[in-house]
């Protein structure tokens, strides 16, 4: 059976390749009345994913034909017999009228254009995206205190009483993220539908949520100190936090990092971020040399695969790994530097210093955004192992630059 070079295989939020195969209705009820048969190829590897794919999709089509429903009778006699049914039916039918237009599917409620939304942009879209459109109709519909709305009863005036209110009880880009989940939802709705409504009433409200993002702050080296005696004993929340110090990664991507993400390249030990926040966070980081034997112990005692314990059993429905170290770092330096004057030091912080520390040290701009996964003008991800960018050899002399004095 030739099967096509990617069919059946998606990646989970951590880069690993999954099988998805859609279980048709008849198969349904030995599968738990499912609608996908799932299961994991526990690799990033895509060749080694695909062979692991090519086997088990030879099997379940198998296994689909042995199951699936036959007909009585020849190809030929089935199609006769199909043909003979209409010729029956059209006997005793009504003429045909040409004048009358084929009636027109209208337009759905906003739960099943969500619904529409998902699936169509579920290869194309990230997790944590999608997640947060199904969020945004959550809200919505809890606000208006109803199951479902047609698009056509949600109108302008409906939004801005609604943004109002959310004005007073959320940040300002998580209200934008609300905004343009429901924008694109109602954009599909207008294309694919006659009767949806043409004005969409998501667009035009410039909330300028960007320019009210907080600005964080550095750490000083001796907060950084009173952190981690605040620290002693979490082994994990240490070594996440070292990890930060000396990379510049971002939380989630620490805590998305699965033992196959440490690798040499080159002859140089990096850490291999394969998906983040932006299209430039794809990279390699080399280890910094003070914290290789933390990260070599990290990589032969894994959880499930990832590095950390806590972020292996985290479940959420946006991919996040990062929610439990998030708010324990949170708690951790409020004990240690109070909350009074420390609101803007957050984890995020640490990314902050290591910019800070590379452009002390007259690092080039570009290759601080190859090592921090910021945008590099019209440069392609994953340029690191192109001979255009810079080699793993170099960014190590680069990351070697950054020291902390915490002993004290």
């Amino acid at each position: 059976m030739q099967i096509k070079k990617d069919s059946y295989l998606v990646t989970d939020p951590a880069g690993v390749w999954v099988v998805r195969i859609t279980i048709p209705p008849y198969m349904k009820h030995f599968f738990e009345g499912k609608s996908y048969f799932i299961r994991s190829t526990g690799t990033v590897d895509i060749r080694k994913a695909r062979l692991f794919r090519d086997r088990i999709a030879v099997e379940f089509n198998n296994l689909r034909e042995q199951l699936r429903p036959k007909r009585p009778g020849s190809r030929i006699d089935q199609i006769l017999g199909e043909l003979r049914s209409i010729g029956n039916y059209t006997k005793d039918a009504p003429p045909t009228q040409l004048d009358v237009p084929a009636q027109v599917a209208a337009c759905p409620t906003l739960l099943v254009m969500r619904d529409q939304y998902i699936l169509q942009f579920s290869e194309k879209r990230k997790l944590t995206t999608l997640s947060k459109t199904n969020k945004a109709v959550e809200v919505l519909l809890e606000h208006l205190k109803k199951r479902d709305v047609k698009l056509r009863d949600i109108n302008r005036t409906t939004v801005t009483g609604w943004l109002d209110k959310l004005k007073t009880e959320k940040a300002p880009q998580t209200i934008q993220n609300y905004i343009s989940a429901l924008a694109q939802i109602w954009d599909l709705a207008r294309n694919r539908y006659h009767d949806a409504p043409q004005d969409n009433p998501w667009r035009g409200h410039g909330l300028e949520a960007k320019s009210s993002k907080v600005s964080y702050e550095v750490f000083t080296h001796a907060e950084l100190a009173k952190v981690f005696v605040a620290l002693d004993g979490d082994e994990e929340m240490q070594a996440v936090t070292l990890i930060g110090m000396y990379s510049g990664m971002r939380l989630n991507e620490i805590c998305s990092l699965r033992a196959e993400n440490i690798r040499e390249i080159e002859g140089v030990l990096c850490f291999e971020v394969t998906e983040g926040k932006t299209k430039s966070a794809a990279r390699i980081i080399p280890v910094h040399s003070l914290i290789t034997p933390l990260v070599l112990s990290l990589r032969e005692k894994p959880h499930n695969g990832f590095l950390f314990y806590r972020a292996s059993i985290i479940d959420r429905a946006d991919g996040k790994r990062s929610t439990w170290h998030t708010n324990r770092f949170t708690r951790v330096k409020r004990k240690a530097l109070g909350e009074k004057g420390s609101e803007r030091k957050v984890f995020h912080s640490l990314r902050h210093e290591v910019a800070q520390q590379l452009d002390r040290n007259q690092i080039n701009e570009d290759r601080i955004a190859l090592i921090l996964g910021h945008e590099r003008g019209k440069t392609e991800t994953f340029k690191t192992y192109s001979k255009h960018a810079a080699s793993p050899v170099e960014l190590q002399k680069y990351i070697e630059l950054l020291s902390y004095d915490i002993s004290g």
